[in-house]
């Protein structure tokens, strides 16, 4: 007990420390946060309500998209090559506690996105959420628990920061930008909608928007089966490939 005690504390600094550097850097609270926030307002200024509730599933996944694919694998390479996993080894607050960490503050960072984008959209532009709130928040934490797995898979695979980057940016520009989370996918010509639908993120916008409209479960079905095989594969790969250094 005094030691699940220790370690809970240890991930509560680990975790105060984290946000200090997120705060200090700004990147995810720029691309994470205000930038959502913001394409939710341009939208709701240029169009109408029912624009506004076609887009509002895409631009609240945008969180989820930065700090899953950039974010999470970002700082965990990072803090590899700077060999900071490494000392934590010889430390009481394990590796395990920083990664813990790394991805509660990530996980926070998407949360208070999709509650930015959804205040937005509610309180300015009057949109609703069909479907119920539970609904969306369960679906919300689902995509998002699926597109974290590609991110962890990035952090385990990619041996520095580098590469790192680059793969990075390889699967996050055209996540962000063909997936319907900043450019609304019924505007996409067919081919491109075609190369869109092999994205994990494309089909998790279809699920969130599902459940914005409160569309029948049946047509999220080979949605998430798809998810949750990739996510149980991404993982595993993980678990099994992850290194400290």
């Amino acid at each position: 007990m005094n030691s699940l005690k220790k370690n809970f504390n240890r991930f509560l600094i680990m975790l105060k420390i984290e946000m200090l550097l997120a705060f200090r850097h700004g990147d995810m609270i720029l691309f994470g946060i205000v930038m959502p926030v913001s394409i939710m307002m341009l939208i709701g200024a240029i169009g109408d309500s029912k624009t506004v509730a076609e887009n509002f599933a895409g631009v609240a996944s945008v969180g989820i998209c930065a700090a899953g694919l950039m974010g999470i694998p970002l700082t965990v390479a990072s803090y590899r090559h700077e060999k900071i996993l490494k000392r934590f080894q010889a430390t009481p607050v394990s590796p395990l506690i920083l990664l813990v960490s790394i991805t509660a503050l990530q996980t926070l960072f998407a949360w208070v996105s999709g509650v930015g984008v959804y205040l937005t959209a509610r309180f300015m532009f009057g949109m609703s959420l069909e479907g119920g709130g539970w609904r969306y928040m369960m679906t919300f934490v689902f995509v998002q628990f699926s597109i974290y797995s590609i991110g962890f898979l990035i952090a385990a695979l990619v041996p520095d920061i580098k590469k790192a980057n680059m793969v990075c940016v390889i699967v996050y520009f055209p996540m962000l930008f063909l997936s319907g989370a900043t450019v609304p996918y019924n505007i996409l010509p067919r081919g491109v909608q075609v190369f869109s639908d092999l994205f994990p993120l494309t089909q998790g916008i279809k699920m969130l928007r599902g459940a914005v409209y409160g569309l029948e479960f049946d047509g999220d079905i080979p949605r998430f089966a798809l998810l949750t095989i990739i996510a149980f594969v991404a993982y595993l790969i993980s678990i099994k490939t992850f290194r400290w250094e």
